[in-house]
């Protein structure tokens, strides 16, 4: 039997690994062991994305556009515009903005100005609006899964020709945008129509911010 082969150095004798005879056996067993390895690596790195993916796949929300011209119940029927969360997880709301014919409106009063003869006085409003305006913060809010979270509410009335009727008419004429982000800070920005949001790193300021109770 042959002795285990030794490392003599300057300060001490130690015992060096054990080689086989075989020159290119040895070599076939390091790169196999280093192929074992690097799989392993790989396994581990992939098993790990997906456990982050599904974890993300558990919290993912999925804004879609509130428009109704028939929101609400028994006499409290509304014309209203806003969103939803159709997703699994919570919607942190960065942002939302209102189009009306393709042009930014900045809050409530100013849609229904531009789209519905809205007074710009405040006796004129209300009596346009006998039963008055309902608005919410749009932004910076968090929304659960299922809730739905109208922005703007206008209560029906039984003339044709008053304020609720034309914002009804006029709601085939409205766009949004909004950014939204999951509680891991994944974020995307939606147009509220379309299933393909689009995802970003971040949610930047809005260009055109709507903010409800404005003038």
């Amino acid at each position: 039997m042959s002795e285990r082969p030794i490392e003599a150095g300057v300060d001490d004798i130690k015992p060096a690994p054990r080689l086989t005879e075989f020159r290119h056996f040895d070599v076939i067993v390091s790169l196999t062991a280093i192929f074992i390895s690097a799989v392993s690596l790989y396994v581990a790195i992939e098993h790990g994305k997906t456990e982050r993916q599904l974890v993300a796949a558990n919290v993912w929300p999925y804004l879609e556009q509130i428009l109704s011209n028939d929101y609400g119940a028994g006499n409290d029927r509304t014309v209203a515009i806003g969103f939803s969360n159709a997703g699994v997880g919570p919607a942190k709301i960065r942002s939302y903005e209102v189009f009306y014919h393709g042009r930014p409106v900045s809050s409530a009063l100013d849609l229904l100005r531009k789209c519905c003869g809205l007074p710009a006085d405040a006796a004129g409003v209300k009596t346009a609006l006998p039963r008055g305006l309902y608005f919410a913060t749009a932004d910076q809010t968090v929304l659960r899964p299922g809730e739905q979270y109208p922005v703007v509410m206008v209560y029906r009335m039984p003339s044709a020709l008053d304020v609720p009727n034309r914002f009804r008419a006029a709601l085939s004429q409205l766009r949004f945008r909004a950014c939204y982000c999951s509680v891991l800070n994944q974020c995307w920005r939606s147009n509220l129509q379309s299933i393909s949001s689009e995802p970003v790193r971040e949610c930047s300021a809005p260009q055109h911010p709507f903010i409800p109770s404005g003038p």
